[in-house]
């Protein structure tokens, strides 16, 4: 066993690992860092695994963030194909497969791991992607055009693997629980959801879940819970996901759907917090929140690689505050939400003949805003909402309006 030592450890190689190892190299370029990462590749982009159309050549080379080789040149330590298998926060160690990492800062960005029933584990050609190892693998299941995709959860990367799908003339089918998906963003984006895959020949199948998986003459199907049999000859599980917490059982850290952290992303002494793994006080929104999109991921990876330097250098960590905010291409619609919403919102829609923009709202307060197309009132909505945002102020930028039922 080897013992080694660093300023700051990573632990994630991932979008959030990286651009806190850059935060600390731009504040701090004296000091020593260490990315530990379960992967083999230097951190690349994760959106377009579910994007890139089939026919286009899928290179990890080309994914791979340039300034990631420019970290490594500058010194930062990528221990790749490495896997931290506990923390010791009161020693400052990480046990790794070799020995020992001790550091003076921490930063946990391991992400979140794809939850897979137990229907379909261990099943030949059932896929999650997570990973570019799961997306080449993906790819090379649905190369034959002739073989029938089921996709079990009709989320954004179910969506947007379907939308790749259906381009490239494949046989592709969405199955949700939910009769309504993404409810949560209220009915009328439910349905204009639905229809945008049902129009680009989308097989829906919403509010039943997946019972059996039968084969029969070489094909295979899925078997709904009211008696619907779905070609399946490929099985995509985007059902969700979990926090990767398991290797931080011992580690005295609190978990609460993820790591709790506070509003500087400080988990423990020495210790931060960002990505997928993190639930936090948002101040912007008055509430705690874990949030799985790219953009916090970098957002969080930087401000937590800042706090990190501070704590080295003995000065108050900042804290961390922003609007979550994601978006998704499928069909040839860009899908973008910016805000918070915990449900109780009521709904202004407006429509023309550029698309479909949702406000969000409790009151005179905008808590989020979400748009089919509508990219350049977007983008000014999504500034707005840096700061508190008045309804009337809002409308303004959004010609024929008008209220809904809640979220």
């Amino acid at each position: 066993m080897t013992a080694h030592t660093t300023d700051v450890a990573i632990v994630g190689g991932s979008t959030a690992g990286l651009r806190a190892a850059e935060a600390v190299v731009r504040h701090a370029p004296e000091l020593s860092v260490t990315v530990i990462s379960d992967e083999p590749h230097l951190p690349y982009e994760l959106p377009p695994l579910s994007k890139t159309a089939l026919d286009d050549r899928l290179d990890v080379d080309a994914l791979v963030y340039p300034f990631a080789g420019s970290l490594r040149d500058r010194g930062v330590d990528f221990r790749l194909n490495t896997r931290a298998q506990s923390l010791d926060t009161k020693s400052n160690t990480v046990l790794l497969p070799d020995g020992t990492l001790s550091y003076r800062a921490l930063v946990i960005a391991t992400g979140c791991e794809a939850i897979v029933p137990p229907l379909f584990a261990g099943r030949f050609h059932v896929h999650a992607l997570r990973r570019f190892e799961d997306a080449t693998a993906l790819r090379a299941a649905v190369a034959d055009p002739g073989a029938s995709v089921a996709i079990v959860g009709a989320g954004f990367i179910g969506g947007e693997f379907a939308s790749t799908l259906v381009k490239a003339k494949r046989t592709v089918s969405l199955i949700d629980l939910a009769a309504k998906p993404l409810g949560r963003f209220g009915d009328q984006v439910a349905d204009a959801y639905a229809a945008l895959h049902r129009d680009a020949g989308v097989g829906l199948f919403l509010g039943s879940g997946v019972v059996d998986v039968v084969e029969r003459n070489g094909r295979r199907s899925v078997v709904l819970d009211d008696g619907t049999r779905v070609p399946a000859d490929v099985i995509v599980v985007g059902v969700g996901v979990r926090p990767s917490v398991d290797w931080l059982r011992s580690s005295g850290l609190t978990f609460d759907n993820g790591i709790l952290a506070d509003a500087t992303l400080r988990a423990a002494d020495n210790v931060f917090v960002a990505g997928d793994v993190v639930r936090w006080p948002n101040a912007r929104f008055g509430t705690t929140m874990r949030i799985e999109h790219w953009t916090s991921a970098a957002e969080q990876g930087r401000a937590a690689g800042a706090n990190a330097v501070r704590l080295i250098s003995g000065s108050k960590g900042e804290n961390f505050a922003n609007v979550p905010y994601f978006w998704s291409d499928q069909h040839g619609v860009r899908i973008q939400f910016a805000g918070c919403l915990t449900g109780d919102e009521e709904i202004v829609e407006s429509r023309t003949a550029d698309g479909r923009l949702f406000l969000y709202h409790r009151g005179e307060s905008v808590a989020g805003v979400l748009a089919f197309e509508r990219r350049a009132e977007f983008v000014k909505l999504r500034a707005l909402l840096r700061r508190e945002l008045s309804l009337r102020t809002a409308s303004e930028f959004i010609p024929s309006v008008r209220s809904n039922s809640g979220a």
